[in-house]
């Protein structure tokens, strides 16, 4: 029996291969007048887009259904047959699936998961190692700069960082860690917007806790960037003294608040379903109060540069950023501190800074809170912008006992998460309450994923300063500590009457609504998706011509004539959409790239791109179920 996710079929097409020579497309791009932004701004009223598809019997649905089989000793239930046991997904689901497990993917990429499974394939992901550390590829691009320029003593960029990001998410293959970091650094925020807002060191070093631990344990990011320069300046507890009544001086509460508010517990007692906890009068029930704030303030006091000898300095160099902070126990407050839920860090004596950090994070850990609020977040990046209480409650327990009695495991509960019958069901494609707008960065990187974007040296150098500049949005450019959009956004209009959430529209406005169609025009119909730049001053650009990017679209190219659009399209929808485009818009799409000619491989190849624009223009593609 075949069984289909999504409730979609997949039109049958052949697959060629091939290459062709990059072409300018100057003239076409001049004559290019389509207008696609009262498409997009569809999206933005309502989430309500997809077709409602025919319940397909299979893949869950059982329809009440009894199966019998004529072995009855053999291993399994016959009723598997209909349920999710052993399903092997066909090339939609296969890329359903990857859309939300990975930043990225191709038309291979979709043909395994299809062959292999969807849980072989994500535990094969979690025992893909490391390809680099972020902070040493940012030392290589230095140190490059120092020979070029023969001066050991040339600054580093903030571009080395960039470069750095750019070329690991281009060359490794464990995506499913990529997927998970980057989600990560939504939750645990870090930003440019700083006081060392131009040290690739610090965010490469910062970047590479995250991709350790994406399949770690939370307690160890916690204690992780709570030791790290770049944090302890971020949220300014670094050089953080102790408490001097006589001078007025009190411990800097900063940390202390965004600890607990967005990176562990939020702000209201939560049931494990994540469903706030209510007092006798029917109101939510704060986690904590100013007196926690100003208790947890007074345990991060100390923490200064791990290369100074003195308190009150300032970083010395590049390399101070990538080393835990040290502790000057005399700068550390002393004394009783009341933390939650009753615990108190005991006086001790001598005082010990970092016995009571260790003391303060395994209090905030301890908290029931830490796994809704870490599932729900995970689940909301990954998955589903407005996860049921079943849904959160189901991943929330798997944070709080992996099965062997562990709580924070990060890779039991990504597992859960993305297996999760919800994620997985065909039902929940046909559901509008389901799924979340793609964001800007992440359709970005699914260009160059989707199309091969390469370079004949195989090194790529992006500062990704066109998809900031037009969508706001890249690693570590958030405006607040509070990321790119809160996770309670509410659009006015529909989401809002259904007091649902779409975070991601919070970083919809005239400019960026017109910007991804600017970026697109850039990265896919003029064929410049990436942004190369000098690593110093005055580098002979012919001298990094072959780390210059360039899509590879002769797949879609030997399948743009008038005779193969149907296929060319099947293979773009499935690829970008997972086969959720409508027919409608499909034959709308068809009949617009009629309009151009179809004589030659120039004109061919201009096909391709306009109908990759156009897809990735469509509310189908935007937002992702």
């Amino acid at each position: 029996m075949l069984l289909t996710c999504n409730c979609l079929p997949i039109r049958q097409f052949s697959m060629y291969k091939g290459m062709i020579t990059n072409l300018s497309f100057y003239n076409k791009l001049l004559s290019f007048r389509y207008v696609v932004l009262p498409i997009i701004l569809m999206c933005c009223v309502s989430m309500a887009f997809s077709q409602f598809e025919p319940v397909v019997l299979g893949q869950g649905n059982t329809l009440g259904a009894t199966i019998q089989r004529s072995n009855q000793t053999a291993e399994g239930q016959a009723i598997n047959t209909l349920t999710q046991s052993g399903f092997l997904p066909n090339l939609n689901a296969s890329s359903r699936f990857l859309s939300q497990a990975t930043l990225g993917h191709n038309y291979e990429d979709i043909e395994a998961i299809a062959d292999m499974g969807v849980e072989d394939w994500i535990d094969n992901q979690i025992s893909t190692p490391i390809s680099f550390s972020l902070l040493d590829k940012v030392y290589e691009y230095h140190n490059y700069r120092r020979d070029s320029l023969n001066d050991p003593n040339a600054p580093q960029s903030i571009s080395f960082w960039d470069f750095a990001w750019w070329q690991y998410h281009m060359t490794s293959d464990d995506v499913l860690r990529q997927r998970v970091a980057f989600a990560l650094s939504e939750l645990i925020v870090i930003s440019r917007f700083s006081g060392f807002g131009n040290r690739a060191y610090a965010f490469s070093d910062f970047y590479d806790i995250l991709m350790n631990n994406a399949f770690g344990n939370y307690r160890d990011i916690l204690q992780e960037v709570t030791y790290h320069p770049a944090m302890g300046l971020y949220l300014t507890f670094l050089n953080n003294p102790k408490s001097d009544t006589t001078e007025g001086i009190f411990p800097d509460e900063n940390y202390a608040r965004e600890l607990m508010q967005l990176f562990t517990i939020g702000l209201f007692e939560l049931n494990t379903d994540g469903s706030r906890q209510l007092d006798s009068n029917g109101d939510p029930i704060p986690t904590y109060t100013n007196v926690e704030i100003a208790e947890f303030a007074k345990i991060f006091t100390g923490l200064t540069w791990w290369d100074r000898d003195q308190f009150f300095k300032s970083a010395r160099n590049d390399s101070s950023y990538i080393f835990d902070m040290q502790m000057f126990d005399f700068y550390h407050e002393p004394g009783v501190k009341n933390l939650l839920n009753g615990f108190q860090v005991p006086d001790r004596n001598p005082v010990d800074g970092h016995a009571d950090i260790t003391d303060a994070l395994d209090n905030i850990f301890a908290h029931q809170n830490v796994a809704p609020h870490v599932s729900k977040h995970l689940i909301m990046r990954l998955v589903t912008s407005n996860p049921s209480p079943q849904y959160i409650q189901r991943i929330a327990n798997v944070f709080n006992d992996n099965g062997n009695g562990v709580k924070g495991d990060l890779e039991a509960v990504v597992k859960a998460i993305l297996l999760d019958p919800v994620a997985r069901d065909c039902e929940s494609g046909a559901d509008i309450t389901f799924g979340h707008m793609r964001e800007p960065f992440i359709r970005y990187v699914q260009i160059n994923k989707a199309f091969d974007a390469f370079t004949t040296s195989g090194n790529y150098r992006n500062s990704m300063y066109y998809v900031q500049h037009y969508t706001g949005q890249k690693p570590f450019t958030s405006p607040s500590v509070f990321n790119f959009f809160q996770p309670d956004y509410q659009p006015i209009g529909v989401i809002d009457s259904l007091d649902l959430v779409a975070p991601e529209f919070q970083i919809i406005n005239a400019q960026t609504l017109t910007g991804f169609v600017n970026g697109l025009y850039r990265w896919v119909l003029s064929d410049n998706p990436a942004d190369e730049e000098d690593l110093f001053s005055g580098e002979d650009n012919d001298g990094y011509a072959d780390e210059i990017a360039t899509l590879d679209v002769s797949d879609e190219t030997l399948v743009a004539d008038d005779g193969q659009l149907h296929i060319l399209l099947d293979r773009l929808n499935l690829i970008l959409a997972q086969g959720r485009i409508s027919t409608v818009a499909v034959n709308t799409i068809k009949d617009a790239l009629k309009e151009f000619d179809d004589e030659g491989v120039e004109d061919l190849e201009f096909r391709a791109r306009l109908a990759i624009y156009f897809v990735m223009c469509s509310p189908e593609y935007l937002i992702n179920r």
